[in-house]
């Protein structure tokens, strides 16, 4: 009887789950907290393995789920977090304490059409994360990237705040198509000049793409590498996340490197050349303006105020948000104001079956400088030709005039001048996608998104009659821009795996580009009231266009393209991708154009051989190669065109404008590329990557006789060009403990660019007024110039070098070389640190390029040396000049004028202290007692805080050859503050 009793209690217990799970399962409870700083972790994915059933940790890092099998599976992860799995058979409860890992804060990476964990890819991608961009003191996000991706180069050819920066990849791939990269945002091929229409906020992460394997699929478009921009999602969370930031702060010139004479100093230099006749400098030197001060303002105000909200459940996933910019310009002037919204959703309509859209609206008013040409009256450029003894204000504050006599100096005060000149611009922005995706079988997806990218732009210009050169009659001019971009992409991806080792992912697609751009823009003058100064007030038209360049066009694409993936056993990766396109851009016979890419990859830390090395965290090896296209031309550059408005004796006439070229087809990159991989310890990562570009059928600007149509040159494909290079990344945890940690990153890039084949058999071809020159075995970027030899000690004689090495007295053309120096940087990169000590953090990046070479033509000017005698000059001329035999200087005498040559030639090379940012994050404890504070972090931050550089202008950053009444860098200081509910 025992017996039984007994078996029977045994039988009993032992079917208790089964019990249970007839009832509807058994309860598992617990709390999540974080083993670094002991804090409660919310969001924490709680997933009964191997079903849909989940649960997520609250703000209190707690959970409660019922669990339907026994024995089970309990599957915890948490981004930036080690998984953490726990076997239950019956009610418990489990409490964890969750360990960080440096390598899943970064395992998903965006690629073309699909994301994928880092470690599983080929192809050679940087990606940047939101944190980087999120509280950017700028309208764009694109300053934030400077430094941060090796073999990304991100240079600002303004300090303007709504000038977008320049980008390359891996060096420039032609010598007179596009060189900037394409920029896909959520899917959808967008153009850098819209980047100010963006929140840096909204940004999730930046992929660059810059192998064949990785961008081979974008085919037509990604010769010069693909810009992957991802916007944010809602977060795993049991309620809305909430957020608020704001920052204030203020902009200064980030160096102010002046040389220009003050008032003494340029009497002393009046006086020592003879150009102080019917002067009277009693009156003179009562005035000193600094025109660096007048121009520039060291205040100017920027604030950023913006709320998101966001949440993702089973069914739903949104985040909206709402944002305010206003950024004042140092320059008189110039500003930017953005107001800007977005919505992204993603709905689970049934198993089956997701729809989703992404869209952003923003509004824009902007004021810009006029930067790069010289002239009197525009303040960049005047700053260096007034007077210091010329004050732009009269005794009561107001502007000076040449009205009432009060301007004293030559031409127009140039603050009178831009009062009474104002240009202002409206641009109103709307990127908008839906999406349907389809999952009709395991492991197969149908996904079909359209978009619409439409931009209207305004810009209004007056002169107002009462200004003193308009004699009472002023002018107004309107000009309106339309585009529309219309994008269609169907794919069709099936994901599977046979016996457990062998992974095949395919993906098939289509895509569709269709844009169009039409304006005018139309000018009145005669106007005679300043508060009437507008267009139907004005009395005869002074110009108009409907056809402007780059206003009015269309253009299409086409593409079919697949890719295929396959690993074995998570070891050894092999993938291949093709793509066909065609462009509206070149002729019916020579549209298409195919591209194609194989990559390889062997994770050699699965190896047994190598599973032993503990300290060996990470090793793999990646090889691929491939072509990609480049069809960034005029949109009609084939086709034979005619002009018309000619006058002919006064009859209206039409005449040939451009040569067709019906061969015009694709240009062809080849890359190849060569990685590896290295992890030590769990701490520190290794990156070293070796890549080779081959560009043929370069579209170039051929030169040809002006007999032919009168226009000099026609479009072909010729020639080729080569990059090669190297780059290095390192990252690592010098120290983490519980409550301390430091981080160290740094990366490197080197380019070389050459030209191995020109056009028609020559070898060189001379770029007129440029200072440049392509030669087959020379960089297409390097300066070929006289080369300035210094100042006869003598006599103070101009001195330069022959084209053989000789000293002479005579400047000639014929005595230019390639000089080796070019003004595409070929070294750049950028390191950093981030210290973090509980809640307190302090991060600073440093950006930096080498052996960049730019002609400083502000400082030809500034030491004219009497070819601009009638405005200020720089002080060296007054200190530095040549002016009695055994003076050693490079200055010549005053009088012999300055030439186009290497003295003016300056290593623009530098270091900036690109960011510095002070950050609190309040405790969790502290945050719990609100009862609805979930988040709380004060920070302050600086923005190009020191530069160190050998250039003697203003800025040494830039993207051209020449520098020239260029609108500097701006240096921020801001105060911030972000909170969540």
């Amino acid at each position: 009887m025992r017996k039984s009793i007994l078996l029977f209690v045994l039988f009993s217990l032992m079917n208790i789950p089964l019990l249970l799970f007839a009832q509807g399962g058994y309860r598992v409870t617990g709390r999540i907290l974080s083993a670094e700083d002991n804090q409660p972790l919310i969001g924490v994915s709680v997933l009964e393995k191997g079903t849909s059933n989940g649960v997520i940790t609250d703000i209190d890092g707690n959970y409660s789920i019922t669990v339907t099998k026994s024995p089970a599976t309990l599957q915890f992860s948490y981004i930036g977090m080690r998984p953490v799995d726990r076997q239950v058979t019956a009610s418990t409860r489990i409490d964890l304490s969750m360990e960080s890992d440096a390598q899943q804060v970064d395992e998903v990476v965006v690629v073309a059409y699909g994301v994928r964990k880092k470690g599983t890819i080929a192809g050679s991608v940087s990606t940047v994360k939101a944190e980087k961009m999120e509280n950017v003191p700028a309208a764009s996000f694109d300053q934030a990237l400077q430094g941060q991706a090796p073999g990304l180069m991100v240079m600002s050819g303004s300090g303007e705040p709504s000038v977008a920066a320049s980008f390359q990849i891996r060096g420039i791939n032609s010598l007179s198509s596009g060189t900037s990269p394409l920029f896909i945002l959520d899917g959808v091929p967008v153009s850098s000049a819209d980047f100010n229409t963006l929140n840096p906020s909204d940004i999730e992460s930046i992929s660059v793409l810059k192998d064949a394997s990785s961008t081979s699929i974008y085919g037509a478009r990604a010769a010069n590498g693909v810009v992957v921009i991802t916007t944010k999602r809602g977060l795993a969370l049991d309620k809305a996340k909430v957020t608020f930031r704001t920052q204030l702060g203020i902009s200064q010139l980030a160096q102010d490197k002046w040389n220009q004479m003050n008032t003494e100093e340029r009497i002393l230099f009046e006086k020592e050349v003879g150009l102080d006749k019917g002067k009277d400098y009693d009156i003179l030197r009562k005035t000193d303006i600094n025109w660096l001060d007048v121009v520039f303002n060291n205040k100017a105000m920027l604030q950023n105020y913006e709320v998101s909200v966001n949440r993702a459940t089973d069914r739903l996933n949104y985040y909206v948000s709402g944002n305010f910019f206003d950024q004042d310009g140092i320059a008189q002037g110039s500003g930017f104001r953005r107001y800007n919204m977005r919505a992204n959703a993603d709905v689970k309509a049934s198993n089956w079956l997701k729809v989703g859209t992404t869209s952003t609206v923003s509004y824009e008013e902007i004021e810009q400088a006029q930067t790069g040409a010289y002239t009197s009256v525009t303040p960049i450029s005047a700053s260096h030709f007034m007077m210091p003894y010329w004050n732009p204000y009269k005794e009561d504050g107001s502007v000076a005039s040449t009205k009432d006599g009060s301007w004293t100096g030559t031409n127009q005060n140039p603050v009178d001048w831009m009062q009474n000149n104002p240009v202002s611009y409206k641009k109103y922005k709307v990127l908008s996608t839906l999406y349907a995706e389809v999952s009709p079988v395991r492991g197969l997806t149908i996904k079909s998104q359209f978009a619409a990218d439409y931009a209207h732009m305004t810009a209004f210009s007056q002169s107002f009659p009462s200004f003193s050169t308009n004699n009472n009659s002023g002018t107004a001019g309107r000009s309106s821009n339309d585009r529309l971009s219309l994008t269609i992409t169907n794919t069709a991806n099936y994901h599977f795996t046979l016996k457990e080792k062998h992974d095949f992912n395919f993906l098939l697609g289509q895509e569709g580009v269709d844009a169009q751009s039409e304006g005018f823009s139309i000018s009145m003058r005669g106007q005679n009231n300043d508060l009437l100064t507008n267009i139907s007030n004005g009395t005869l038209a002074a110009s108009w266009s409907d056809t402007a360049a780059g206003t009015v066009y269309s253009y299409s694409y086409l593409s079919f393209f697949g890719r295929g993936e396959y690993n074995y056993d998570s070891r050894y990766y092999a993938d291949f991708s093709v793509r066909t396109d065609a462009s509206s851009r070149f002729g019916k016979d020579n549209r298409w154009g195919a591209f194609w890419s194989v990559g390889l990859m062997w994770d050699m830390k699965k190896e047994n051989f190598l599973k032993k090395y503990d300290w060996l965290t990470t090793m793999r090896l990646a090889l691929s190669t491939g072509t990609s296209g480049n069809s960034d031309i005029g949109y009609y550059a084939w086709q034979s065109l005619v002009k018309g408005g000619m006058d002919y004796m006064g009859e209206t006439g039409i005449y040939p404008a451009q040569s067709g070229n019906s061969n015009l087809s694709w240009e062809k990159t080849w890359t190849t590329n060569l990685a590896l991989h290295l992890g030590f310890w769990n701490r520190v990562n290794l990156d070293v990557e070796l890549y080779n570009k081959k560009t043929t059928d370069m579209l170039m600007d051929v030169p040809q006789s002006y007999a032919v149509n009168g226009s000099g040159s026609r479009w072909d494909n010729i020639g080729a060009m080569v990059n090669r290079g190297v780059e290095v990344t390192v990252n690592g945890d010098v120290l983490r403990t519980k409550d301390f940690s430091w981080n160290l990153n740094a990366n490197f890039s080197y380019n070389k660019n050459k030209i191995t084949e020109l056009y028609n058999g020559v070898d060189e071809y001379e770029i007129a007024s440029a200072n440049l020159k392509y030669v087959v075995g020379h960089s297409a970027t390097e300066f070929y110039i006289n080369r300035y030899a210094g100042v006869n000690p003598t006599n103070g004689d101009a001195l330069w070098y022959t084209k053989d090495g000789e000293i002479t007295t005579e400047f000639r053309d014929s005595d230019k070389v390639m000089t080796g120096k070019s003004f595409v940087a070929p070294w750049q990169g950028g390191f950093g640190t981030t210290l973090t000590w509980k809640g307190i953090s302090l991060a600073a990046q440093f950006s930096w390029v080498a052996d960049r070479w730019v002609f400083n033509n502000d400082r030809y000017l500034d030491e004219g040396n009497g070819l601009f005698e009638t405005y200020n000059q720089s002080s060296r001329l007054l200190y530095d000049r040549w002016k009695k035999p055994g003076d050693v200087t490079d200055i010549p005498r005053y009088g012999v004028t300055p030439q186009m040559d290497s003295r003016f030639l300056e290593d623009a090379s530098f270091l900036r202290l690109k960011n510095l940012m002070l950050s609190y994050n309040f405790p969790q404890t502290l945050l719990k007692k609100t009862n609805f504070l979930t988040h709380l972090r004060v920070f302050a931050q600086g923005q190009n805080l020191l530069t160190f550089t050998k250039f003697s202008g203003l800025d040494p950053e830039g993207v051209s050859n020449m520098y020239q009444a260029q609108y500097p860098s701006t240096r921020q200081f801001t105060f911030g503050l972000e909170v969540s509910f």
